[in-house]
């Protein structure tokens, strides 16, 4: 063959041009193998030396090998036909691995500080946006730059030519706001699932002239709601786009904005699909997205005391779930702040904020007004059948409730994180489920983290399943921020991006009350408990497989990011919307009236030119034989 016939006469004129034994004079193949017991810091030194080394050091083998020997810590790849193992290009797998040991010695040290810094033209408003698991794609809430027309866009990010691309959009009647998205199969369809809410003006009252867009909740704060002059109604919807048309409108060879670009995707069926149409009076809050049994579902809390679930594929079951009082608090009046569907386990996690007095007690003069005594309340509750259009009313299963005044903020870990995870990690079965929520008017960090159960306490058909019981709820550390210049100095209310294994917390003053707020600061945080040091440590033995030098790691849970001062500077101006990808190290923001996104990277990668030439390009060595 061509193939062999090349490499076995470059092998056979290194020998002969030889003077002395060298390692040169093995074939390609030896060599290959010589390099799969190196480390990666031997593989990165060895492209140094000679052309025919860097050729060779980046053949896809040596970094697949590295990419198995690193398991879990790996970013996840969408589930589609182009990014499955079999089609993972040699570039894809270094820039995985690459990523995935970069960011872990960057976030863990005392010292962490951003690698990169970009921007992007995108000719739209960004409102809010979601980025899904493994930094491939983005979706976004947007409006055009007069902010008459609304609209989700589908990102493409790590594009070869553009950066950050969008491929698709569709529009929305009203500003989309609460997002969730992840990755499911529909219907047989790889696809990427979007539920969204919007706001709009009974029809009675349309002519009121009022704006439903342009209500958002600053303080992410369920018991303090928006107070519009007229009633509103809730839509929430769930769209689905087919994973393969996203992979199709992002292939390199169609340059973005290119006539071939648009006339290629005018050539396509229209990439979105509604799946799902929830219509209310009462308020909408919390989006969750799982498969239950199988079935893509998803769950919405209506009003305070509710959780709508429906499926998404199937018979479209619409099912209610009541979630009862507790029966300590029967008389007071419960809000659900968040909700997490733990389909494994077939429960939903649900956290609730009880007010035991009526309105604010009556300050001393000159005082800030003192809030009324509230409990926050942590309960499982059974999932309900499936059924059309039925409401059940559920006792929780268990529950934990404690004092909590001013509770904002409430984030739970998404399991998204977690699909990946299914399998023990070397006897470490599963990483903890952590929340995070500010109090004293967001001046105060807190963490509670539920452990998952050990493996020895399941029966044998949950033992590659999590489970977390309440009973395993352990409370993290408390932090109080504040920050501070040359001239002035004050408290901070902290904003937490969750992630499962690093959560990025950033802060702005805490008199802000913009809704496009300045930030003064960001932070790395690293989970407190037990449970999450021994997960973490399982993870980082995976990575210790492939690196010479043993990993270092800070003993702090919150550590400051060293920023450039334009870094500074440009968040400080202030930012409209943000989103963060743990599993690759970037965080995304906008700022108002501004149609460009900021990519900040903590992980470095490989860098590939317009062409998909890799950069930099190796010096000339007239030694060496080109392979």
């Amino acid at each position: 063959m061509p193939g062999v016939m090349h490499t076995q006469q470059s092998w056979d004129m290194r020998i002969q041009t030889e003077t002395l034994p060298c390692l040169n004079a093995l074939s390609d193949d030896i060599l290959m193998e010589v390099f799969s017991y190196l480390d990666v810091e031997d593989i990165l030194s060895l492209r140094q030396v000679s052309k025919l080394y860097y050729n060779l050091t980046h053949q896809g083998i040596i970094w697949k090998n590295f990419l198995k020997r690193i398991g879990p810590n790996a970013p996840q790849l969408p589930p589609s036909y182009r990014h499955s193992p079999q089609f993972l290009t040699s570039f894809e797998a270094e820039r995985l691995v690459t990523r995935a040991v970069s960011l872990h010695i960057n976030w863990v040290s005392p010292n962490p500080h951003p690698v990169s810094h970009n921007s992007f033209q995108i000719h739209r408003l960004i409102q809010s946006m979601v980025v899904l698991p493994g930094g491939k794609y983005m979706v976004a809430s947007v409006c055009n730059l007069a902010a008459t027309h609304y609209s989700l866009v589908v990102f493409a990010l790590d594009h070869r030519i553009g950066g950050v691309v969008p491929l698709a959009e569709t529009p929305v009647k009203q500003k989309a706001y609460n997002m969730q998205a992840r990755y499911m199969n529909i219907d047989g369809t790889p696809s990427i699932v979007i539920g969204y809410i919007r706001r709009k003006t009974s029809p009675r009252h349309s002519n009121a002239g009022v704006n439903p867009s342009i209500y958002n909740s600053i303080w992410e704060n369920p018991r303090k709601p928006i107070d519009p002059p007229v009633p509103l109604q809730y839509v929430c919807t769930c769209v689905q786009i087919s994973l393969d048309s996203l992979d199709a409108l992002s292939n390199p060879r169609l340059v973005p904005g290119s006539h071939a670009f648009f006339a290629f995707a005018a050539s396509q069926p229209p990439p979105f699909r509604l799946l799902s149409v929830l219509r209310s009076t009462s308020e909408l809050g919390a989006i969750d997205l799982a498969v239950i049994d199988g079935v893509p579902t998803m769950a919405v809390v209506k009003g305070f005391e509710t959780v709508v679930l429906k499926e998404l594929t199937g018979r479209g079951f619409i099912s209610t779930l009541c979630c009862a009082r507790e029966e300590l608090y029967s008389s007071n009046h419960h809000t659900i702040c968040n909700l997490r569907i733990l389909p494994h386990q077939g429960q939903i996690l649900t956290i609730r904020a009880i007010k035991l007095a009526e309105g604010p007690a009556v300050p001393r003069p000159g005082a800030p007004p003192v809030l009324a005594p509230e409990v926050i309340t942590l309960a499982m509750f059974s999932l309900p059948e499936p059924g059309n259009n039925i409401i059940q009313t559920r006792l929780a299963d268990e529950s934990i409730s404690f004092r909590a005044d001013d509770v904002e903020g409430i984030q739970i870990t998404s399991l998204n994180d977690y699909e990946s995870c299914l399998s023990a990690v070397d006897g470490v079965t599963h990483p903890p489920l952590s929340i995070l929520y500010r109090s004293g008017g967001g001046t105060k960090l807190h963490e509670l983290i539920i452990e998952p159960t050990p493996r020895g306490f399941l029966p044998k058909t949950q033992l590659l399943k999590p489970h977390y019981f309440l009973g395993n709820l352990v409370t993290g550390n408390d932090h109080r921020i504040s920050w501070e210049t040359e001239k002035e100095r004050g408290p901070c209310r902290a904003f937490v991006l969750p992630g499962s294994q690093r959560s990025l917390v950033y802060v702005t003053r805490s008199r802000d009350i913009e809704e496009s707020l300045g930030i003064r600061g960001l932070y790395s945080y690293l989970p407190s408990s037990d449970g999450t040091r021994a997960y973490r440590s399982a993870k980082e033995e995976r990575l210790q497989s492939v690196l010479r030098n043993p990993l270092q790691s800070r003993t702090g849970v919150m550590c400051k990011f060293d920023m450039s001062p334009d870094l500074r500077a440009s968040l400080r101006e202030g930012v409209k919307a943000i989103a963060w990808d743990e599993s690759i190290g970037r965080v995304f923001y906008v700022k108002p009236d501004d149609p460009q996104i900021h990519v900040v990277d903590f992980a470095k990668a490989p860098i590939q030119a317009p062409n998909g030439q890799r950069w930099p390009l190796p010096l000339a060595d007239e030694r060496m034989l080109e392979l």
